[in-house]
């Protein structure tokens, strides 16, 4: 039995956290439960798994994972309740780009309408993070509804009927615009204060930490001695580490409003 694959069942128990189905063809060997948790029986607004399921009822699932010591599969129902919306699921890959429109904006993400998707389900989803390298206070900022995006496909859920986009992964990381350039001096902004330093914003969608041990020759306990959030300062690029999109910058012996700091 593979993950991934369709199996078929009859359902023997319906409680309240999942339904057991006993899965067919494994008459001659003993019997597999499978198990679906309720939020994997059904797409649709339910209460109880009772108001989608009966004892009795044969069901079509995804198996999710297998239990080998517990001789049991976890399984999705719900990933098999539109065959249509699951062959189109099943088309697409981690890795591709994929065109859609814009259905609507929230604070928590972007809901798109997938070119070729039925009946404009609207399975895409971009999480805020995922909208652009910039700074943005809202997705609002970075898309409006009715707009054509294009994204890379991150994760391909067909349980939740959902398709993971990243509109990031398209667009030059602004990291990058700093690479090789250790030893500049620029200045930034100060947009947090954190117990072991300050993050400095040098660019747009480009953050750097300069330590508490980077604020002058002998550490600082408490950084906001030194600097306050919105602060313009000096410093000097240290390193650039473009694989895990770090930059970590110095304000040692660099003047700061004319004084240079003690």
């Amino acid at each position: 039995m593979r993950v991934g694959e369709v199996r078929t069942g009859r359902v023997v128990s319906v409680e309240g956290r999942e339904v057991l189905v006993e899965l067919d063809g494994f008459s001659g060997s003993g019997k597999a439960v499978g198990r679906i948790p309720r939020g994997a029986l059904t797409r649709k607004a339910i209460g109880h798994p009772s108001e989608a399921v009966r004892i009795g009822q044969r069901l079509t699932f995804e198996v999710m994972g297998v239990d080998l010591q517990r001789e049991s599969v976890w399984a999705s129902a719900s990933a098999c309740e539109d065959p249509t919306l699951r062959a189109f699921l099943l088309g697409l890959r981690r890795g591709a780009t994929h065109e859609g429109q814009v259905q609507s904006v929230h604070n928590f993400g972007v809901f798109v309408n997938l070119d070729g998707e039925p009946d404009n389900r609207c399975t895409g989803f971009i999480r805020g993070p995922e909208l652009s390298w910039l700074r943005i206070d809202h997705p609002a900022d970075a898309v409006t509804a009715g707009q054509r995006v294009v994204g890379e496909i991150l994760d391909v859920d067909t349980c939740r009927g959902q398709v993971q986009l990243s509109l990031k992964a398209l667009q030059q990381d602004p990291l990058k615009a700093f690479e090789n350039q250790e030893g500049r001096i620029t200045t930034g902004q100060v947009t947090k204060l954190i117990p072991f330093g300050a993050f400095v914003r040098i660019a747009d969608g480009v953050e750097g930490l300069v330590h508490n041990t980077e604020f002058r020759d002998e550490p600082v306990e408490d950084p906001g001695q030194i600097v306050s959030e919105g602060d313009e300062i000096t410093v000097r690029i240290v390193e650039v580490d473009l694989v895990r999109r770090r930059l970590t910058l110095s304000a040692r012996n660099l003047r700061q409003n004319g004084k240079r700091p003690s």
